[in-house]
Order: C-alpha cells, then structure tokens, then sequence
C-alpha cells in the first residue's frame, strides 16, 4: 500500500519538500498583506489613513515573491507598516524601533516582517513601559534583529502560530544553513532572535 501512494502522492520526502515551498511562499504573501491591518483600517472612518494604507499596499503588492530589495527599503516599509498599526491601535500600541545599518545589503523582500506581525497580532504591547521593542541591526556578513513583546497570557504560545511555522519554512527555503532563529519567553517577555548571514 505504501508503494502505491508513495507513486500517486511522491515520497514523504518529497510531500515534505513541497509543503516547505508552499507554507514559504504563503509566508510572503502574509506578510505582504496584512488581513487584520487591513480590516483594522477599513474599519476606521478615516479617508486619511485609508488613503495612507492604500499607497502602502500598491508599494507591497508590487513586490514580487522572489524580488530582493535593500535593508534600507525593508526598513522603511516596516515603519510604514508600524505606523499604519498605531494609527489604527492609537494609545493601544507602544513601540521603540532602533535600527543601525551598518551596510544596505539585499535581502528577499518582506523577510523581516513576520515577527514583527507576530508581536504586534499576537504580543501584549498597549502599556507604555511594556513596549514593542525592534531592533535592526545589518553588518557586513549578517543582519541580526530582536523582536519583543509583553507576554500576552491569553494564548498558550506565540511561539507556535501558522504565521511563526510559515517563517520558519520561508527561511530554511531562502537561508538554508544561514539563518539562526531562536525564540523563547518567560512569564513577562517573549522575545524573537534572528540571524541571516549574506
């Protein structure tokens, strides 16, 4: 029997290879339309910010899935898209951003966003002292960046969504043996490391 479906459906191997590609791909395409900022924005009766996520969104979706853009160009539509969420969240959301580049490399557009979608939908960040903390930091050989966040105990892990397992998948497609992620909390922060190296 194992034979026969190993002909139909391709060897586990192979069945786990093509899942890896997809849930990689719709990686991407989470984080390049965000469905709950764009509900948070619709929601809103605000031209101005509509008008605002509108030329945001144009500027994502004409990115291609394997298009590279600059750090530099990463970071700036990360700020964009930090904005667009405390213009919708107002006094809900407390973010300090530091980023330091030390090179403007090229990496796979929207590399950088999942974990910082991951605090802000799944993070408790709506206390001043308790802020979303990011930093960016891109040398030469490597970019390395912290994410995080209060914990929010509502949920049993951030650390274990669809979007985090997506990531995880996008990375090993883009930067076999050159990432390292490691995430971890305790019973105040969860907190997000990555490393990619050029």
């Amino acid at each position: 029997m194992a034979n026969f479906l190993d002909k139909i459906f391709g060897s586990k191997i192979e069945v786990d290879m093509v899942k890896t590609e997809l849930e990689a791909s719709l990686c991407f395409h989470e984080s390049r339309v965000d469905s709950l900022l764009a509900r948070l924005v619709e929601e809103r009766d605000d031209d101005a910010l509509r008008a605002r996520f509108s030329s945001y969104l144009l500027a994502a979706v004409q990115l291609q899935e394997s298009q590279e853009v600059s750090v530099q160009t990463e970071v700036g539509l990360l700020e964009t898209y930090i904005q667009l969420y405390q213009a919708v969240r107002g006094d809900q959301l407390f973010v300090q951003i530091d980023c330091q580049l030390e090179v403007d490399k090229l990496l796979p557009a929207f590399m950088l966003f999942p974990l910082i979608t991951n605090a802000l939908q799944q993070g408790y960040n709506s206390m001043d002292k308790f802020p979303l903390k990011i930093k960016i930091r891109a040398f030469e050989h490597a970019l390395h960046m912290e994410v995080s966040n209060h914990v929010n105990h509502h949920i049993a892990s951030q650390a274990q969504t669809p979007l985090i397992d997506h990531y995880k998948n996008r990375l090993i497609t883009l930067f076999p043996e050159r990432h390292h992620l490691l995430l971890n909390s305790n019973s105040h922060t969860f907190k997000a490391t990555l490393q990619l190296v050029w």
